[in-house]
């Protein structure tokens, strides 16, 4: 886990006690699980380059260990590239 500070408000730091004190869970706990709620409840807005970048994993998934490139590729991309 990672230690982060954040500013709450005094009402959220009210109502986040309170869960605590309800649930008998430390604030920590309560924190983490209303951020996790928090993250599911916002939609990711996806771009169309973030999309395109999925498609092409998802087709490499397809021929993963299907096909094989020269061995040499790294050392020559130009010439693989450009010839």
């Amino acid at each position: 886990m990672l230690r982060t500070n954040v500013y709450l408000t005094q009402k959220q730091e009210q109502a986040i006690k309170l869960r605590a004190a309800v649930s008998k869970q430390p604030r920590a706990v309560v924190l983490r699980a209303v951020i996790d709620e928090g993250l599911k409840a916002i939609p990711v807005q996806a771009s169309s380059s973030t999309l395109g970048l999925l498609r092409l994993g998802e087709i490499a998934e397809q021929f993963k260990g299907k096909v094989q490139g020269p061995k040499d590729l790294s050392s020559n991309i130009d010439k693989y590239l450009w010839d």
